[in-house]
């Protein structure tokens, strides 16, 4: 699954999606309340899923590392872990 990485997503280290991809991240993440991250190949440890607000903080200062060119998380589910790729769309 794809996410665009949002200006707050980044600067306050949130992985957030919508209303619209809500429906597409619960089947990713079905009824867990915590996940185990991995951001990059970093693993970020458990995590608390923030359903009421469509989130799920990475940390900010993980987020506003990452290279400005970057817009896209790319989203799997591996053996009950979370694994967050960034990457630019537009390559």
């Amino acid at each position: 699954m794809k996410l665009k990485i949002a200006k707050s997503a980044r600067k306050f280290g949130y992985l957030i999606w919508n209303n619209k991809t809500n429906d597409d991240m619960e089947k990713l993440l079905s009824e867990k309340s915590y996940v185990q991250v991995i951001l990059n190949g970093f693993n970020l440890g458990k995590k608390h899923i923030d359903r009421k607000y469509y989130r799920i903080s990475l940390g900010y200062k993980f987020t506003r590392s990452l290279p400005s060119e970057h817009d896209t998380f790319n989203i799997s589910l591996r053996n009950d872990y979370l694994e967050v790729i960034t990457t630019n769309e537009n390559e």
